[in-house]
């Protein structure tokens, strides 16, 4: 029997760019409530076999220590603006993060990690060097538009979010889960949260 997961990258919610986020998804993003936390995809969904679930997390546990050894500070994501990604079913909008070196080769390890679960070659996982942050999903252009419009007046500064911990999320009766937090990020400082303006 298989399950479904993904790694994801979660944020401390606690301040007015989270809250404002928060507050778009939940009007705009037809899937907020089967996953109602903030956050950034890292590992896209893929299936592994129900139990080997205990040895992937520890796994994955293993990596994240080593590689973010006595490094859990200081950790924040910025973003460049706005865009949108078109599908057949819908179009989402969505932030675009500014993934620095150091998250990205640890993406590239989750990924690798993850990659070796899965038995099914038909079940690959997509590309996560596409990641973004969802903002809202749309079937009307008129809609998208005018969304983009209210977006760049909600939005017109951007700040950092802060990183709270890497998670494993599995699903559950079509609801995502916070399987286990891999591992958990130093809450910052309200002057580490400083302000950069980034126009849309």
């Amino acid at each position: 029997m298989n399950t479904k997961l993904f790694v994801g990258l979660t944020f401390f919610s606690d301040n007015s760019f989270a809250k404002n986020i928060e507050s778009f998804r939940s009007r705009f993003d037809s899937k907020y409530q089967t996953n109602p936390d903030l956050h950034l995809p890292i590992v896209a969904p893929f299936e592994i076999e129900v139990t080997e679930v205990k040895k992937l997390k520890q796994e994955l546990v293993e990596e994240l220590e080593s590689f973010y050894f006595e490094n859990t500070a200081h950790h924040v994501l910025g973003f460049s603006g706005l865009d949108v990604q078109e599908h057949k079913k819908n179009k989402i909008l969505y932030l675009k993060p500014a993934i620095e070196e150091e998250l990205s080769l640890c993406q590239e390890s989750l990924v690798s990690i993850c990659k070796s679960y899965i038995t099914d070659r038909d079940k690959k996982i997509k590309d996560s060097k596409k990641t973004f942050l969802t903002m809202g999903r749309f079937n009307d252009p008129m809609e998208l538009h005018a969304s983009i419009e209210l977006a760049q007046k909600e939005f017109q500064e951007f700040t950092a979010l802060p990183y709270q911990s890497i998670c494993l999320f599995s699903k559950n009766n079509g609801i995502w889960y916070r399987e286990a937090d891999l591992i958990s990020f130093d809450r910052p400082t309200n002057a580490f949260l400083h302000s950069s303006n980034i126009s849309i």
